[in-house]
């Protein structure tokens, strides 16, 4: 047995201790004023049954009682066990890279349609997480947090690169688009955060490393799933319709690639190491979703171990009945009261005096 509140067992003695002195210290003072108000045979003759006794009785039952509530404060516990209070889940803000980089298809069939098609995997999971989206090309286009996840999957399924009036990629303005999110999320306070960027690395504007860390000071991990072949991919060019009409070129008529470059790996590891979270790269041809999903296995795995506490039996119910039953059993007590003076209660040398008063009258 422990006892989770132990400070009431001192206090209950003391108490206990007080009240019991007190009661010893009524009935000294009690006897004594008897004996100096008369006769102490007189007196308990006009007392009925044992009232003294009737008192002790009273005050070892109330005592009894007193310490028996007491140890209930105390609150006693038996037989250990662990619960999952609650299964919060976590929270996960999703960065989906759009710019026309992602269109190349070193990843089938394109970069940004196999990381929709895993991320839609990804959600499917783990029902308790919620989830919002940040697209992201030159600028941003957010969904707010929901644990409807076929309404999230619906919001970035139709999103593509011409979908955005300002091309390029900032990645530091997800992040910063991402945070916010959270911040005006009330339900987010008390859950695990992350927030997933899924990118080819070509930020051309911003910085995230600074952004990361701005969302670490609100306990929220930046985690980075980078896309992308280290060899030159040319990036296909779509009509507004969505029909590939070509590849990109520049001004002098070349046709535009894309690779991931040491710089932008460099760049990367710095956003999730400012961030504390995790940096995940795939192997050529891959999304590297897996990888992420073992990641965000381990969170949920963490989420649900803090929300795990050891549980004790309550055995307060064993003392708080008995208490009562003795407080009931002290208030029935017969009380004292008075008694006739009937002749045969008095004591034989006051019988006397009084016969012999009565024969002197006839």
């Amino acid at each position: 047995m422990r006892w989770a509140a132990s400070e009431w067992i001192w206090i209950t003695l003391l108490l206990v201790a007080m009240s019991a002195t007190a009661l010893l210290y009524g009935a000294w003072a009690r006897r004594r004023a008897l004996a100096r108000f008369g006769d102490e045979g007189l007196v308990r003759a006009l007392r009925d049954g044992s009232p003294a006794g009737f008192r002790a009785a009273r005050g070892v039952l109330a005592i009894l009682a007193l310490l028996l509530g007491g140890l209930a404060l105390a609150r006693p516990q038996g037989r250990a066990k662990t619960e999952v209070l609650s299964r919060r889940g976590i929270d996960i803000v999703v960065c989906l890279d759009v710019s026309k980089s992602m269109l190349a298809r070193d990843v089938q069939p394109s970069r940004i349609n196999r990381a929709k098609s895993e991320l839609r995997r990804l959600m499917e999971e783990e029902p308790g997480d919620r989830v919002g989206v940040v697209v992201f090309a030159g600028t941003t286009m957010e969904y707010p947090l929901t644990s409807d996840h076929e309404s999230a999957q619906r919001f970035y399924r139709d999103v593509e690169p011409w979908s955005f009036p300002v091309g390029g990629t900032s990645i530091g303005r997800a992040i910063t688009a991402a945070h916010e999110m959270f911040t005006r999320d009330p339900l987010a306070a008390r859950r695990s955060k992350v927030i997933l960027v899924l990118t080819d690395g070509e930020d051309l504007d911003g910085d995230p490393i600074a952004a990361a860390r701005a969302a670490q000071t609100d306990g929220i991990a930046t985690y980075v799933v980078a896309i992308g072949s280290t060899v030159p991919e040319p990036i296909p060019q779509f009509s507004p319709e969505g029909r590939m009409v070509g590849f990109e070129r520049d001004s002098r008529g070349e046709v535009k690639t894309t690779r991931f470059s040491p710089e932008m790996e460099t760049q990367l590891r710095g956003v999730v190491e400012a961030g504390h979270g995790q940096y995940i790269r795939p192997r050529t041809g891959e999304v590297g979703i897996e990888q992420l999903r073992r990641a965000i296995s381990g969170l949920r795995r963490a989420e649900i171990a803090a929300s795990q506490q050891t549980v004790y039996d309550e055995l307060a119910g064993w003392f708080v009945l008995p208490a009562f039953v003795l407080l009931v059993l002290a208030s029935t007590l017969v009380p004292e009261r008075l008694a006739p003076l009937r002749a045969k209660a008095l004591p034989a040398k006051v019988r006397k005096r009084k016969a012999k008063r009565t024969k002197g009258v006839l």
